[in-house]
This record gives C-alpha cells, structure tokens and sequence, in this order.
C-alpha cells in the first residue's frame, strides 16, 4: 500500500459513506412519519424483486432518504469542487462518489431480498468503501500515465 492511499483513506471512507449516512438517516425519517421504509420492503419483496420495482417503490415510499442521499452525494462532489487545488481531492472524490454509487445500487437490491436489513446496509458500506478504494487506485494509474506536456510536432523543412 502507499503512502499516498493510506494518507487520503480517511477521506475516501468518509466521502464514500457521506451519501449512505443520508440516506438512512431519511429511510429514518420516512419510517418514522409514515413507515415508508417498512412499506418499501414489503412492496419491493411482493412486487418481486426488480430494479423498475425498486426504483418506483424508492421515489414513492422513501422521499427523505432519496433527497438526502442525493444531497450527501453533492456535497461529495461539493467537497472535490472545493479542495480542487489540494493534490489528488478530485481522484478521492469521483472514487467516492463512484463506490457510493455501486454501493447503494446493491445495497438497495439487498435490501429488498429477503436478508435483514442491518445485514444489507453494513454489506452496503462495505462495498461502498471497497469500490471507492479500487477506483481510487484505478484512477491512479490511469493519471500517472498522463502527460501535461502538450505534442507539438516540428515543422517539416522545405
């Protein structure tokens, strides 16, 4: 591991469990005002399991947690805007962005299948972090390859 990854995990963990965090905490709410999240599952586990299912049960049932989760998810790329002039915060965020994204959308089919939903939401973030990681380390080989010297070609000679 580098020196580099081990310096920039703690804000990759962060950024990448951000959105989730949200998101919850508005699966929290809706479950609370008016058991979104209980009907959510039941719907979706009844419907059959499906991403159309899944993705309309969400917006109808789960408003709270889909405004949060996407207001998490801006202020990940808020944050890559914002330390743009730091070395290596737009690799960290577009990682964490990208491993939440991965990980939310398997989080939300697990979810809806028959495990527990404690199960889901800890294998959610687990996947989260660890495909935020891969994209970090992805995303930095595919930079160090780059050259900012821009080709020029000489003139031919007549």
């Amino acid at each position: 591991m580098s020196r580099r990854f081990l310096h920039d995990s703690p804000r990759l963990v962060a950024l990448a469990l951000l959105p989730m965090s949200f998101g919850a905490a508005g699966a929290w709410l809706d479950e609370r005002q008016h058991l979104g999240f209980s009907t959510w599952l039941s719907a979706c586990r009844a419907e059959g399991v499906s991403w159309a299912s899944i993705a309309s049960f969400t917006v109808q049932l789960l408003p709270a947690a889909l405004v949060l989760a996407l207001s998490g998810a801006l202020l990940v790329q808020v944050f890559g805007l914002v330390q743009r002039a730091r070395p290596h915060s737009a690799r960290i965020s577009l990682a964490a962005h990208g491993g939440c994204l991965i990980g939310m959308g398997v989080g939300l089919w697990l979810c809806a299948r028959a495990l527990p939903w404690r199960l889901a939401l800890g294998a959610e973030a687990l996947l989260a972090v660890a495909m935020a990681a891969c994209l970090y380390r992805l995303l930095r080989h595919r930079s160090c390859g780059a050259s900012v010297k821009p080709r020029t070609q000489g003139l031919a000679s007549a």
